[in-house]
């Protein structure tokens, strides 16, 4: 009995005190004179886990009045993408989202977005939001500043046009053995016909192989080498069985644990108590493992590179890149740790979000045959003239033309950006915003939400079809596009929208990619990979969904919306495709 009372009494005083708080920050909110809503729900993690029980994302979604449970999606990041532009509708492209313990400015309005990013000194990354990305030191995402400027020095300029022609050569090559590992895996099926039945696992390995290859100078195959098939000191990079001597994980696998398990593996390595023997804690054992087997890896891959470079001046791959400039230059460099912890950042951002985004496609465009022909169509026009065999196809000749895949791309990325939330916030002062001809002052510590799902979802800029997907929208072909009237405005070239082929948005109103000087480096990477992945598989195949009655249509169209979102927004079930011969 007494300690019942002592525990309701501690729970008394908590709740007490988490209102408290609440009230507090409400009225920092009014002193904005921005509107606002208020969440009982505070973001982190606790509350991200309660919501994805099934229980309560069942209840949220089917009992909770619609305001309500917008509200609960805005508050936690791994849900925000579920309101889409809700709840700008409701309360306008800019307000405060109110909790215990802080508050969020969600902003979706374009001219807004920009006048943020273009003030680096005014609002700037909230760096302590990203430690667990920086388990192997400071990289080029988690730092700020004169360290943030040094990162970027030496890890923007390694992508290049060169390492783009690279990219180029790798993606095809991938896209080909990714077809034949599709077939050699359906042994019962014809050549003409085959099902995808693990598309994340697929897509995954696909884009590593591809990150790999063009960024690390490893080749890996998409089947695993015999461990007596390793002759040289660097085949260790091989995906062989057993891992090598020496090691836990194989290049490949620890790449894949280290992006899935992201979580953990930064619970166990960053903020585990170093005092804490690791006996103690054997559920952490593969994270351990992991941390250290990567390290390992990426210092060999470092040494591999500096013995490549003792005999040529030139750098293809990033490594390679990152590396050059201490033959070159006087001034300080990266140390290895730094090169390690950079390769640690490009392998997640560069390995998960094309494998995503390339899920995605071939999910829609099952879905929707009728734009698969409209890209194909295009896809046929654009390689009219080349050799059937794609692997001699020249960079600089055909991707310019390849048009409709990178719409199809682009919309899909629109609908599904890999990251629904561009984090800035205030620091330590006040920081002024101008919006709707007045200014509005937000105070120290407040977050800011540069909304991306909101943006894309915006009537105001993609007009009433917003909703559906239509990669027609983007090709400049297209004078019907609500995007045509921005045709000859000055300023509408985003990171991403270099092309003269396609329709640009209102600047700020399609961030994918971020945008201002922290905008994604490897943008053009990505594309490329995506765009040629897109090029290779559909020029000779059409995909449809393997099961196409109305039970699994409806299935597909489920898993589409509840998608949810970690490092990046992603469909929860696998959907298995059937690929066509055409």
């Amino acid at each position: 009995m007494i300690w019942s009372t002592v525990i309701l009494g501690l729970l008394g005083l908590y709740f007490a005190d988490r209102l408290q708080d609440l009230f507090k920050q409400v009225r920092v909110a009014q002193r904005s004179g921005l509107p606002y809503v208020v969440s009982v729900f505070s973001p982190g993690i606790i509350s991200m886990a309660f919501l994805d029980t099934p229980w309560f994302s069942y209840l949220v979604e089917n009992w909770f009045p619609a305001r309500l449970a917008d509200t609960v999606y805005d508050t936690l990041i791994n849900f925000r993408w579920r309101a889409k532009d809700r709840q700008a509708r409701r309360y306008g492209d800019v307000y405060l989202l109110v909790f215990p313990g802080g508050i969020f400015c969600s902003v979706s309005d374009a001219a807004l977005v920009t006048q943020i990013v273009n003030s680096r000194q005014s609002f700037t990354k909230p760096i302590h939001q990203y430690t667990v990305l920086d388990m192997y030191g400071p990289n080029v995402v988690t730092c700020e500043d004169a360290e943030w400027a040094h990162h970027r020095r030496y890890t923007a300029t390694t992508f290049n046009e060169r390492n783009n022609a690279l990219v180029w050569e790798q993606a095809i090559k991938q896209s080909q053995q990714l077809i034949e590992y599709w077939h050699e895996s359906q042994p019962n099926e014809t050549r003409d016909s085959f099902v995808a039945t693990d598309t994340r696992q697929d897509t995954l390995k696909f884009s590593l192989n591809v990150l790999t290859g063009a960024g690390f100078g490893v080749d890996l195959p998409f089947k695993p080498l015999p461990q007596n098939m390793l002759k040289s000191p660097d085949d260790i990079f091989k995906d062989s069985t057993p891992p090598p001597a020496g090691f836990d994980f194989t290049f490949r696998s620890v790449m894949s644990y280290m992006n899935e398990k992201i979580t953990t593996v930064a619970i166990a390595n960053n903020l585990l108590p170093k005092w804490i023997p690791r006996a103690l804690v054997p559920f952490f054992k593969q994270d351990f493992a992991a941390h250290r087997n990567l390290e390992m890896y990426l210092q060999r891959l470092v040494d591999k590179t500096e013995r490549e470079l003792e005999e040529t001046d030139k750098a293809h791959h990033l490594v390679q890149g990152m590396l050059k400039p201490r033959k070159t230059q006087d001034q300080e460099t990266l140390t290895d740790r730094e090169v390690i912890s950079n390769l640690h950042i490009i392998t997640i951002a560069g390995h998960e979000t094309t494998a995503t985004t390339l899920r995605f496609v071939f999910l829609l465009l099952a879905l929707h045959p009728d734009v698969q022909e409209w890209m194909y169509e295009g896809l046929a026009a654009a390689i009219k003239g080349e050799s059937t065999d794609a692997g001699i196809w020249d960079y600089g000749t055909v991707f310019p033309k390849l048009v409709t895949p990178l719409c199809v791309m682009l919309e899909t990325m629109r609908l599904y950006p890999p990251v629904i939330t561009v984090p800035k916030w205030t620091g330590d002062a006040a920081r002024t915003i101008h919006y709707h001809e007045k200014d509005h002052v937000l105070e120290p510590g407040v977050n800011i939400n540069l909304n991306v799902s909101s943006l894309h979802y915006s009537e105001k800029y993609w007009g009433s079809d917003v909703g559906l997907f239509r990669p027609q929208r983007w090709d400049v072909r297209n004078g019907d596009s609500f995007l045509a009237k921005n045709a000859g405005l000055p300023g509408v070239s985003a990171p991403g929208l270099e092309y003269p082929t396609i329709h640009k948005p209102v600047r700020g109103a399609y961030i994918p990619f971020s945008d201002g000087m922290r905008a994604c480096l490897g943008k053009k990477f990505a594309q490329v990979e995506f765009v040629v992945a897109l090029a290779v598989i559909f020029k000779d195949y059409r995909v449809e969904l393997a099961d196409d009655s109305k039970e699994g249509v409806e299935e597909a169209e489920r898993s589409l919306r509840e998608c949810t979102s970690i490092l990046t927004l992603a469909l929860r079930r696998n959907i298995p495709l059937r690929f066509r011969k055409r």
